[in-house]
């Protein structure tokens, strides 16, 4: 996928949203959709001391993410402190939004522009 974004003061690393998989620690996570624009939509967001475990088909939000266009899943690791960027470059925001499955209808935008 494409990057790092930054979602509640935390950063986290865009992965295939079939990855969760391979990430063996907890943290936080979002299942998430890369959208045309460059911004992303969170369908959810939470900690899990185990991130391979929680964050796939059998999480309560994985069908009505799939079923919204999820294509990521965006990762914080527990402990982590900031990015690590190739050749040190800069982090471009985009906006985040929020269409979490039990609050649809409140969802937010949240721009991350610098």
């Amino acid at each position: 996928m494409s990057g790092m974004v930054m979602i509640e003061g935390l950063w986290f690393m865009s992965l295939h949203h079939h990855d969760g998989r391979f990430v063996r620690g907890g943290g936080r996570f979002a299942l998430s959709r890369l959208d045309a624009d460059g911004g992303r939509t969170v369908f959810c967001l939470e900690e899990a001391a185990d991130i391979s475990r929680a964050a796939g088909p059998g999480h309560s939000a994985w069908a009505y993410a799939v079923s919204s266009g999820m294509n990521e899943i965006l990762v914080h690791l527990a402990g982590a402190k900031r990015p690590i960027t190739p050749g040190g470059g800069v982090i471009e925001g985009r906006p985040v939004r929020f269409a979490l499955q039990a609050g649809a209808s409140s969802s937010t935008d949240i721009d991350q522009a610098a």
